[in-house]
């Protein structure tokens, strides 16, 4: 009995609108938050691992699977909580749609990737729990919004944004290919290699580039919902500064070897 009395409070907290709103209202504070800071300070995941003061990580794969794997779970959850009629035999197409994209995006992302990445550097506990906390935000906001909205998929806007959806997905995909066939090269005298082809000509960072279109489309497909908006300015405020940080790793670790043509991620601009 206490557990069912746990289980219904959580049910109806997750679908008090007082509780989403606050969320909303947090997730949209914390790109003017960290962005500044991200900036300056690498985030300590990747090529940047390691570099705090104390170095409580784990193993790259596993923590990436469990952090953006939170993402697909709170949103599923979302879908299916937040009104009793909510079920899936119910959604409409344009929820269907919405659906569809998240759980591919992050099935790849938490799943796919990872699997198929030829090693992963650890990941900060830091940078773990950071992630966590942002995808609770992220699925939850996002889950609740397309439970509770339904629009006919044959407006422009759909279009518009479905397009650039696929788009993004297919340049994330292409030139993460790209880094894992580099990281496939066995060579004992040089660890890191210069991408090259695809975006990687004009570009430090395509695949950030990528993800950043991606979720550019899903707010326009929707409407320019609240947490669509505060996913995309969080993810702009994250892989915008950190692929800043990567272009100039780049420009330092090959000297002039690196092409000087090349921006960060927005090719001929930034």
């Amino acid at each position: 009995m206490l557990l069912t009395d746990c289980i219904d409070k959580i049910i109806e907290c997750w679908r008090d609108p007082e509780v989403y709103n606050a969320a909303i209202k947090i997730y949209a504070l914390l790109p003017p938050l960290f962005a500044p800071i991200l900036f300056w300070i690498d985030a300590p995941y990747g090529r940047f691992a390691g570099k705090l003061l104390f170095d409580w990580s784990f193993g790259g794969k596993y923590a990436w699977c469990i952090m953006e794997g939170v993402s697909p779970v709170m949103y599923t959850l979302s879908m299916l909580l937040v009104t009793p009629t909510t079920t899936p035999h119910e959604w409409q197409p344009s929820q269907v749609l919405l659906y569809g994209m998240w759980m591919t995006h992050y099935i790849n992302r938490a799943f796919i990737h990872p699997y198929r990445a030829p090693s992963m550097a650890p990941i900060h506990s830091f940078a773990f729990l950071s992630a966590i906390f942002i995808n609770v935000l992220n699925g939850y906001t996002n889950g609740v919004w397309n439970a509770g909205h339904a629009f006919p998929l044959s407006s422009t806007h759909v279009a518009l944004g479905f397009g650039l959806w696929i788009t993004g997905f297919a340049i994330n995909i292409y030139h993460d290919n790209i880094l894992f066939n580099l990281r496939r090269v066995k060579n004992a005298n040089q660890r890191y290699f210069i991408p090259r082809g695809g975006l990687f000509e004009y570009v430090s960072c395509p695949n950030y580039l990528g993800e950043t279109i991606e979720w550019a489309g899903l707010a326009i497909i929707t409407g320019g919902s609240y947490p669509a908006l505060a996913f995309l300015a969080t993810t702009v405020g994250n892989l915008f500064p950190r692929a800043n940080r990567a272009h100039a790793w780049y420009k330092d670790q090959f000297k002039t070897e690196y092409p000087s043509s090349r921006k960060a991620i927005i090719p001929y601009i930034l």
